[in-house]
């Protein structure tokens, strides 16, 4: 999260979506992906408080993550965890570390240098396959501001898909998918919602 975004549409479905899913667990934003200068105006914006990684919520909570860009390609150059980005294995150590029930993250990456042999959609798949390799199931929510739902339960992950299509959100339009279905089998097998 950059200050020239703050208070962006983004930031309003943030809102929406710490609104709905504090129905399953509350939910934070994890701090290193905004300076601690605009934690209270984030805060405030979007009505996620922060991560004390010092001294976790009691269970169960929710993770938001909010790198600027997004998530890159499992085989990127750099897997370095930065303002901008957040890798897989950065999501995986969040799992295995802080153990929220479910994490959300922003993602808009696009590797452009590889859109010749690989598109978008292929590109979001290879995320998706390398966070399943590591026991994490997920879908996207697709749309102008894209964003990756994953949990380690198809269980708490179908919870977190139906809170969503319950407040509105169509699976999909005439002219596009809006929620995947679950990534649950490097067999290409999915779970749907409702």
């Amino acid at each position: 999260m950059r200050d020239i975004y703050l208070g962006d549409t983004y930031d309003i479905v943030k809102r929406f979506w710490a609104s709905i899913l504090r129905e399953i667990a509350p939910i934070y934003g994890h701090p290193r992906f905004v300076p601690s200068g605009l934690h209270a105006q984030y805060s405030a914006l979007t009505t996620l408080p922060f991560l004390d990684l010092k001294r976790l919520p009691e269970p169960p909570f929710g993770l938001f993550l909010d790198p600027h860009t997004g998530i890159p390609l499992p085989d990127a150059r750099s897997q370095n965890v930065t303002l901008a980005l957040a890798p897989v294995s950065f999501i995986a150590e969040q799992f295995a570390h802080l153990e929220p029930v479910y994490i959300v993250c922003f993602d808009q990456a696009h590797d452009r240098r590889r859109s010749k042999d690989l598109g978008l959609g292929e590109q979001r798949e290879a995320k998706r396959d390398a966070l399943l390799l590591m026991g994490i199931y997920s879908f996207y929510y697709l749309s102008h501001a894209s964003f990756l739902f994953m949990a380690t339960s198809t269980g708490m992950l179908t919870l977190v898909r139906n809170v969503l299509i319950a407040a509105g959100i169509p699976e999909q339009t005439a002219s596009t998918v809006r929620l995947q279905l679950i990534h649950a089998s490097s067999s290409g097998v999915t779970i749907g919602g409702a």
